[in-house]
């Protein structure tokens, strides 16, 4: 079993309406169905490490460009930052590490971004 944990390290991630309208985040040619939103045309680059051993954590960064003096309209009528989201699909046999297998390092890094298994029953889906 291999462990993956991931942050986004330009912006929040936040795919919950995607959660919500669809059971499986990919149709079956492959596009992430949630792609028809704000980010749908911008760039997307990861960065995660070419080999590891089983049973290791790891790091997966996201990296999400796109300007950050847009803002949208929130739930109390103000004006905010863009909802920012990702849906990142892992290699079968992947899922995201228990909080008890992340290192100190790596939880400093992660701070207070919030992140999970699209379903329970998708754990390879975050």
């Amino acid at each position: 079993m291999m462990y993956v944990i991931t942050r986004t390290s330009i912006s929040n991630a936040y795919p919950i309406f995607a959660q919500q309208g669809y059971e499986n985040p990919q149709e079956a040619t492959g596009r992430i169905v949630c792609a028809n939103c704000h980010l749908a045309s911008k760039p997307v680059d990861i960065e995660v490490p070419q080999a590891m051993l089983p049973d290791t954590v790891f790091e997966a960064v996201l990296l999400i460009t796109y300007d950050m003096q847009l803002k949208q309209v929130l739930a109390n009528g103000k004006k905010g930052g863009l909802n920012v989201g990702a849906v990142l699909i892992l290699p079968e046999g992947f899922e995201l590490a228990p909080p008890d297998r992340i290192s100190p390092e790596l939880k400093e890094k992660i701070g207070n971004l919030a992140f999970q298994s699209y379903r329970p029953d998708k754990k390879t889906f975050l």
